[in-house]
């Protein structure tokens, strides 16, 4: 389920929680525990700075996959290798 979660993530784009948990087909939880499960194994990492509504002016927006409720994620080098496995 990891190498899903780092799969769909590549593909680019901001997901919520809910979207990507429903394309998974698991619970918001469970993703967010397999979310920071990914951060600790250095596959992603969080953003510093809090999302916002707008993000043209974010450094990281052609690198962000997921966000939602003030927190988002980007995958690190060594994740977007691991997801063209």
């Amino acid at each position: 389920m990891l190498q899903h979660i780092l799969q769909a993530m590549s593909a680019g784009g901001v997901h919520s929680l809910r979207e990507l948990a429903q394309q998974l087909d698991t619970s918001e939880q469970l993703l967010g525990s397999m979310i920071d499960q990914l951060v600790r194994m250095g596959y992603l990492k969080p953003l510093s700075a809090p999302c916002v509504e707008h993000c043209h002016n974010c450094p990281e927006a052609n690198r962000c996959s997921v966000g939602g409720s003030g927190r988002a994620w980007v995958l690190t080098a060594h994740g977007e290798k691991m997801a063209q496995h």
